[in-house]
């Protein structure tokens, strides 16, 4: 394959240029990995196939590979509906190498790795650690198969394993570091019981609204704790089922009821939803929030939001003579209460932006979000 190596090098360039990339040693084995053979085709914007075994897409197939941009790669139908959805893609270069470098994995570190995809990002750290201290998961027989096919021909040949990610993977602990290229609702406890003293977790922890980058540090056998991230970063979910792209390996089956709704004014101006730091609130307070959508109507421009439980809100953005909006909301729960409660938190603790916030999880699965550190103000106690 020509031409890959300039490319590679010019890759590595604009990750240096952007400031994600600062480790000499992760810029060798941006230069030495050839993303290519990770990624043989993949799915443009229009989800139409780009194959670089076509002579007539090879050209755009290859230049687009080492652009800094994710790939999808896999799509799988929606049971009982014609909607595919991602499963798995060659993430983002420059988040992939932020993801490593915050690690901050040293010679000799043992990498466990959540969510082997297409491979490339075992292939990274097999380059700068050697393969045998890189182990990596993905619940996908296929896509396992072809990233060990794809290690092999460059020569790499971590410990490869099919299986629940939330697992781990116990007989090759204790791991330095564990990264996860999946999102998950909360810390596995089987990666923190798998998790080296001192030794560190970096994860999408979110909800279907909001979520962020966490870096977590193991403080005591059965304890991490860290900070979010400034850097951004989504994922998709870590799936329990090979066959459904959706994370509990269920259906679309939430069913709203519109009869008994109560309507009343509030102060919360809608708007405040589109505010990306005040998500990161609103999905600790409800945690089964999927859906924030915006519908025009007759009477303007309306909020909608809906959760799992079949709990609803539907708020209007004009305010009324009063300087309220309009709220009709139904459901096992009255949500738009629980949204309110968490506005008037984020006020009074000086509107903080996502990364002033962290987590402690503990292998007994709580979960506790704090402001500024560990001894400051918890979420769940305000």
């Amino acid at each position: 394959m020509k031409d890959w190596k300039a490319k590679a090098i010019a890759l590595a360039d604009e990750l240096e240029a952007r400031g994600d990339l600062t480790d000499p040693r992760w810029r060798v084995a941006i230069e030495s990995v050839p993303r290519h053979v990770f990624v043989p085709r993949f799915y443009d914007e229009d989800r139409k196939l780009l194959d670089g075994a076509d002579p007539e897409q090879h050209d755009r197939w290859l230049s687009a590979v080492y652009l800094n941009t994710p790939l999808v790669t896999q799509l799988i139908r929606v049971p009982d509906t014609d909607l595919d959805m991602f499963t798995s893609s060659s993430s983002m270069p420059s988040l992939m190498i932020g993801m490593l470098e915050a690690l901050a994995i040293a010679d000799g570190h043992r990498v466990l790795e959540i969510g082997t995809g297409t491979g490339y990002n075992a292939a990274l750290l097999s380059h700068r650690l050697g393969a045998a201290h890189v182990t990596s998961i993905d619940l996908d027989p296929n896509l396992v198969a072809d990233a060990r096919e794809r290690l092999a021909s460059l020569g790499y040949r971590p410990h490869l394993v099919v299986g629940d990610g939330a697992s781990g993977v116990a007989e090759r602990a204790p791991y330095d570091s564990i990264i996860a290229t999946c999102a998950v609702p909360s810390i596995p406890p089987a990666w923190i019981s798998q998790l080296a003293d001192g030794g560190a977790i970096l994860t999408d922890v979110r909800g279907e609204v909001s979520g962020a980058l966490i870096l977590l540090r193991k403080t005591s056998p059965d304890t991490v704790t860290g900070r979010v991230l400034v850097r951004p970063g989504s994922f998709m979910w870590l799936r329990v089922r090979v066959d459904n792209p959706l994370r509990d390996g269920g259906r679309f089956t939430t069913v709203f009821n519109l009869d008994g709704a109560e309507s009343r004014l509030t102060d919360v101006d809608p708007k405040l939803l589109e505010n990306r730091d005040f998500r990161f609130v609103v999905q600790r307070y409800v945690p089964t929030l999927h859906s924030i959508s915006w519908s025009h109507r007759e009477d303007g421009v309306v909020l909608e939001l809906r959760c799992h439980d079949a709990a609803w809100a539907e708020v209007t953005t004009a305010e009324a003579k009063t300087g309220h909006h309009m709220l009709t909301q139904g459901g096992p729960r009255h949500i738009w209460d629980d949204v309110e409660r968490a506005a008037a938190i984020w006020f009074s603790l000086g509107r903080p932006v996502r990364h002033r916030f962290g987590l402690t999880a503990t292998v007994d699965g709580q979960h506790h979000y704090w402001l500024d550190s560990p001894e400051g103000k918890h979420l769940d106690q305000l």
